[in-house]
């Protein structure tokens, strides 16, 4: 066996490409919440070591509301966020440099307008002049509600309440009914104590309910990586849909759920809708920022170019179509 010395260049040239290897620049995602069956792919990304794997040192930040993760990005506390097609068009309309540059969710899959078990609405004709609890003004829930009502042809009043108070204020009859995500909707309709009067999910259009925002700094500074998490988080969904069995274990813990009946359904209905590719299309963002102009009665957000708040150029080639 012949043994060859290094020269001082080469081994200073390994040292680099460990060193780089090693100490790779961090990404900050930020989460519009914690247990949201729609962000698990990222987590579970993480739990699998598929970052590490990639080559990423990804650290994942859950804020309490998507407008908190965007006032991060804002701020160049973070570099990707999750938020939602019309939220995002008013971002930029505000000056904001940022695109959406991977569909999570189209759609509202798996959120749903339930009422008290004993409640005398049956048909959302019935919600005419109800209340209706919703987590915040200019919302996902604020604008599923306006489209609920319009497509029942009838008025409500939405209830500004917190995703927190969502329930108790159900139960205390303090509104009619309430609209909101899987795991909260699904946990009371499961129980017993709510029925579902329509799984909106199913029946509203794509607005571009959940998406990966990333700043413009993130775009023109680290394309690669921005390309490689992306990635990451759908080979992540992948496997999910993949193997259940793991998933429903990992969803246990991920959404706090205490019910194997309700994690089951927080998978069967959410994880096989999730987006396989990120891939977005400019009528699912037009038709977001035209019910959000209505619902947050702000009408410049339906003049704004959809084409201009989205680029896919940072994902893989088209598996679906939705």
């Amino acid at each position: 066996m012949i043994f060859r010395r290094k020269s001082a260049a080469a081994w200073l040239l390994t040292a680099l490409c460990l060193t780089t290897s090693s100490h790779a620049a961090e990404i900050k995602v930020g989460f519009a919440t914690g247990d949201s069956v729609d962000y698990a792919p990222a987590f579970a990304a993480e739990r699998l070591d598929l970052y590490k794997k990639a080559g990423l040192d990804v650290k994942l930040i859950a804020f309490r509301g998507g407008a908190a993760a965007q006032e991060a990005l804002t701020a160049g506390s973070v570099d990707i966020i999750t938020y939602f097609g019309p939220a995002v068009g008013l971002a930029v309309s505000k000056g904001t440099k940022e695109k959406m540059v991977g569909t999570i969710a189209a759609g509202s899959y798996g959120w749903n307008m339930i009422v008290a078990t004993n409640s005398p609405i049956m048909t959302t004709k019935d919600l005419a002049e109800k209340t209706i609890g919703i987590s915040s003004k200019a919302s996902t829930s604020d604008m599923a509600a306006l489209w609920v009502a319009d497509n029942a042809g009838v008025s409500i009043k939405q209830v500004p309440l917190g995703a927190g108070a969502l329930i108790p204020s159900l139960r205390a009859k303090q509104v009619d009914a309430i609209i909101f995500s899987a795991l909260l909707t699904m946990r009371e309709v499961i129980n017993g104590r709510a029925r579902s009067l329509i799984e909106v999910g199913s029946v509203m259009p794509a607005t571009m309910a959940d998406v990966f925002v990333a700043s413009q700094d993130m775009m023109d500074k680290r394309p690669d990586d921005l390309r490689a998490f992306l990635k990451v988080n759908y080979d992540s969904l992948a496997y999910m849909k993949a193997n259940r069995a793991w998933s429903l274990e990992f969803l246990r813990d991920f959404a706090k759920s205490d019910n194997d009946q309700v994690t089951s359904a927080l998978f069967d209905q959410i994880v096989p809708k999730l987006s396989t590719d990120g891939h977005i299309e400019s009528k699912w963002v037009d038709d977001g920022l035209k019910l959000a102009a209505r619902a947050w009665e702000q009408p410049e957000l339906a003049t704004i170019n959809a084409d201009t708040l989205f680029t896919n150029a940072y994902l893989g080639a088209r598996t679906q179509t939705k």
